[in-house]
């Protein structure tokens, strides 16, 4: 179904093993992120085995972003799947601030991933209101730019919440 919000969201993309998996694997390898407003403990993914699956798993749901919204090519620069962060966030801490993933010093991004790891009853809030709620296996694309701005919510449940964080970005 097509609409014109620019967010894909595709559910059962990774099994509930896979996810465990990746947790199992990753949540002993992260470091507290370098702002204390970011909240969250993480360990950089690429250039390894996982980023080489999550890249052959994302290629059909990118090509599926691009057929429904086709404008995404029309950029005068190539852009590829070319970074992926691994989150823990841990119970009553969310990265809570409005933001969006482009900035001036992050200005090749073009879309943004969110690949939910674990289910809660939270997730991801756009500022228009719209939110996207953690579920294990679910990926979600949208765009880098102001125009999704967004936060983290906090987990009511008072869990430990898992995900992946990737951005296509321009190649240049």
């Amino acid at each position: 179904m097509k609409n014109n919000d620019f967010v894909l969201t595709i559910d059962d993309v990774f099994s509930l093993n896979e996810c465990k998996n990746i947790i199992n694997d990753y949540k002993n390898k992260t470091e507290k992120s370098e702002s204390d407003y970011l909240n969250y403990y993480y360990t950089e993914i690429a250039n390894t085995p996982l980023m080489n699956t999550v890249n052959k798993k994302l290629e059909p749901i990118t090509s599926q972003y691009v057929n429904l919204y086709p404008e995404v090519n029309l950029t005068p620069n190539k852009w590829s799947f070319t970074q992926m962060r691994f989150k823990h966030f841990k119970p009553k801490c969310a990265f809570g601030t409005w933001h969006s993933e482009n900035s001036l010093i992050r200005s090749s991004r073009v879309l943004g991933v969110q690949i939910y790891l674990s289910d809660h009853e939270c997730g991801t809030e756009f500022y228009n209101g719209d939110v996207i709620k953690s579920k294990v296996g679910r990926v979600t694309i949208f765009p880098c730019y102001f125009t999704h701005t967004h936060r983290g919510q906090v987990c009511p449940e008072n869990k430990d919440r898992y995900l992946l964080t990737g951005y296509y970005n321009y190649i240049f």
